[in-house]
């Protein structure tokens, strides 16, 4: 409605009645730097809200690709991030991790222009260096847990916002899981 508050609709997903195919605009599956973990996550997050229509049971299959990620059992490749670079790399002004990303691949040689990707997996978000990430091409042994739970809760919180969920009720509702597991282990 033109006289409605409301914006251009540009983040949904859905699919037709009667057909099995989903269609997914503006959300994290769609974004190219979505690494394939957070895609795959979102899509059966979507499922399941799809299923149940509860933010609960959503937030249930959530916990289970929050404790694959705590738990190690994650590849590090299906982590990595592909960002396009924009300009060369001493034209960028803040310290990203795309820029750590170029950085890195300057000291091993592998310079990227503007126009190519640079693909790498966050190590340690902590850093403001290029330590922060790990390129594509080097060994790949580890990630920053902390981060990738970041972007699996944002992309649930893109599920199950239309269900009156945010960021924050989502991490409660995960700490309140954790805390039972933990109790169950006394």
């Amino acid at each position: 409605m033109r006289d409605s508050d409301a914006g251009a609709l540009t983040k949904y997903f859905g699919k037709v009645a009667g057909e099995d195919e989903y269609k997914y605009r503006g959300i994290e599956c769609r974004q190219r730097s979505t690494p394939s973990y957070i895609d795959e996550a979102q899509k059966a997050l979507i499922r399941a809200v799809d299923a149940y229509r509860d933010p609960k049971a959503v937030c249930e299959e959530l916990r289970s690709w929050v404790d694959r990620l705590e738990r190690g059992a994650v590849d590090p490749n299906e982590l990595m991030i592909t960002n396009r670079v924009s300009k060369k790399r001493e034209d960028y002004t803040q310290s990203t991790r795309s820029v750590a990303a170029l950085e890195r691949a300057a000291d091993l040689g592998l310079a990227r222009a503007p126009g190519q990707s640079v693909s790498y997996v966050v190590v340690d978000d902590s850093k403001r260096s290029r330590e922060r990430v790990a390129l594509s091409s080097e060994e790949l042994d580890e990630y920053d847990t902390g981060f990738y739970r970041e972007l699996l809760v944002r992309a649930a919180a893109s599920v199950v916002s239309p269900l009156g969920w945010r960021e924050k009720r989502i991490e409660q509702f995960l700490s309140s899981h954790d805390e039972v597991s933990l109790k169950s282990f006394l």
